[in-house]
């Protein structure tokens, strides 16, 4: 039977107000389903911004046209841009590495990888560890390039946030980074 009001589809489609029901059904106040579900659609408009990652392009095609956002994405992983705690900050980083980080096959990381050695932005040394190991590490090219490209990124968040008062940084911080590891709780410990 067709829905006279839009597409056959759409009566099976959520919406806000039935994910806010589901959420109040499950014991949080009418206030806090609400939050949630702001939360939710904000996640989504971050997601597909990411996905975009126009800022970075436009930093990219400003500062080398021939990198794209998959290279970027390699020398993030080998300059250890984002790690995730003080012992994977140390690491020395090999092309396996660089395929956990970026969340790729080891063959896709191993020709991006290729692609940044070529550009001179990294370099393949020998381990400092294991001789016959091969590593990763930025060239002076992909230092200064690193550079430029986080200084002219922290000027657009600088530019973003500049309105914010200290308290709302340090809170909305805090709470992100706590909202960030809920994804990697188990399936029980959401539930709870």
């Amino acid at each position: 039977m067709k829905n006279p009001d839009g597409p056959q589809f759409a009566c099976a489609q959520s919406s806000p107000a039935k994910d806010a029901e589901s959420l109040r059904d499950a014991g949080f106040s009418p206030e806090a389903a609400e939050a949630i579900v702001t939360i939710d659609a904000a996640m989504v408009r971050i997601r597909r911004s990411l996905m975009r990652r126009e800022s970075a392009a436009a930093i990219l095609a400003e500062l080398d046209p021939g990198l794209d956002l998959q290279k970027l994405d390699v020398m993030s992983a080998v300059m250890h841009w984002h790690p995730e705690n003080d012992a994977d900050a140390a690491r020395e980083v090999t092309v396996g590495t660089v395929a956990e980080r970026m969340g790729i096959d080891p063959s896709r990381a191993s020709r991006l990888v290729a692609d940044v050695v070529e550009a001179g932005y990294i370099r393949r040394m020998a381990s400092q560890l294991d001789s016959r190991r091969i590593v990763l590490e930025p060239t002076d090219k992909g230092v200064a390039f690193g550079e430029e490209f986080r200084a002219r990124k922290t000027a657009m968040m600088t530019a973003g946030m500049r309105r914010w008062t200290e308290a709302e940084l340090v809170g909305f911080a805090a709470l992100l980074e706590r909202f960030s590891h809920w994804t990697r709780q188990g399936p029980d410990d959401r539930r709870t």
